[in-house]
This record gives structure tokens, sequence and C-alpha cells, in this order.
């Protein structure tokens, strides 16, 4: 019966918690940045830690912001966030194409959106225009645009 029972919580250690990204519940789950309600299946993101704990974001931008004043590096286990061309698919954000263009407005106005594939951000591109990014880009344009935006507030 101990046996068993030993068993029963290894299992539920090793497959209850699990690491990968946790479905959004659109229009009632909040940014766990900006705390609005997360609406938009194109832009939403996620942050897993290696602890389990899931971060969910309405957008890219507010995912970068919050993991440079909430978290360190070593503590992710994973960062997703939804393939513009397929709503509501999270696909690993370390891996995703990026494209800057004012053509797609996105919910925190960074504008920028993500995809799967090489060929899929180059269609985009050919078809609306923009700058592509790679993940150190769009980190870096998002915490330097939130930067503009606090000093704007104070002047």
């Amino acid at each position: 019966m101990n046996f068993l029972l030993l068993i029963s919580v290894i299992g539920l250690l090793f497959f209850g918690c699990s690491r990968g990204p946790e479905p959004i519940d659109y229009g009632k789950d909040a940014c766990a940045a900006c705390k609005m309600t997360i609406m938009d299946n194109k832009y939403a993101a996620e942050i897993v830690t290696k602890k389990g704990k899931v971060y969910k974001f309405d957008a890219i931008e507010c995912l970068f912001n919050f993991k440079a004043k909430n978290l360190k590096e070593e503590d992710i286990f994973s960062e997703w966030v939804c393939d513009f061309s397929d709503p509501g698919k999270l696909i690993n954000l370390r891996k995703a194409y990026f494209l800057h263009t004012e053509a797609f407005q996105s919910p925190m106005g960074l504008d920028v959106l993500a995809v799967a594939t090489k060929d899929k951000v180059k269609e985009i591109q050919t078809k609306y225009g923009g700058h592509i990014m790679n993940y150190n880009e769009v980190r870096d344009f998002a915490i330097q645009r939130k930067m503009m935006n606090e000093m704007e507030m104070k002047h």
C-alpha cells in the first residue's frame, strides 16, 4: 500500500508539473505585466519558470519588460509566443521569427508579430512591409520603447 502511494506521489511530481505552455483563456486571463485582460490570440505570450510557474502576457513587449524587472534568465524554463499566422498556437519564443510592421496593431503598440517559420515571416513582409527582427532585437526594442514611454510621461 505504501509502495503505491509512493509511486503516485512520484508520478505527480514528475508529470503534474508541466513545463510546457499553458492554454490562455482569452477574455479571462490577465497579463502579468500590465494587468489588462488578454484578448488577442495573435500576440499573447507566456513564460514558464523552472519551478513550473506560468506568467501570461497580452503582448511580447509585456513579456520582455516583466522579465527584465522580475526574473533572472536562469529561472526561466521556456518562453512562448502566439504564432500570428496560426492564432492561439503557442510557439517557442526563442525559435520564432519576428516582423515589426505597422500594418498590424499589437495590443500594446509595439507592432511586432511572431511566426514559426522563416518562409512565413518573409511572406508577410513581402505583402505588408516591415523589418524582420531576431529575439535579441525584439527584446531590446521592447525595453527601449518602455523606457522612452516612461520618460515621456515624466515630462
